[in-house]
């Protein structure tokens, strides 16, 4: 079974181009898009485990220099149309 998590960052100045690209070097994290309003970015995380998550947060997301915060939501179901 897999999770997906939705995650929703803030950025310091001028960093959403590098920021962008250390995301996209996470195998685990399958989109990236940049946004308007109260978020510069948001990321679909597709993981096994909440460990794995956790380990992906710990050692590389929190890692990247430029992430003012970050708010992460995990996906209970998801409906297509």
């Amino acid at each position: 079974m897999t999770i997906k998590a939705i995650m929703l960052v803030k950025l310091g100045n001028n960093v959403i181009k590098l920021v962008i690209e250390e995301l996209k070097k996470i195998p685990q994290i399958t989109k990236v898009m940049s946004l308007t309003g109260d978020y510069d970015v948001l990321a679909e995380i597709i993981v096994n485990t909440p460990e794995e998550l956790y380990e992906i947060f710990a050692n590389k997301i929190d890692m990247i220099d430029g992430i003012t915060a970050s708010n992460t939501h995990m996906v209970m179901k998801e409906f297509t149309k």
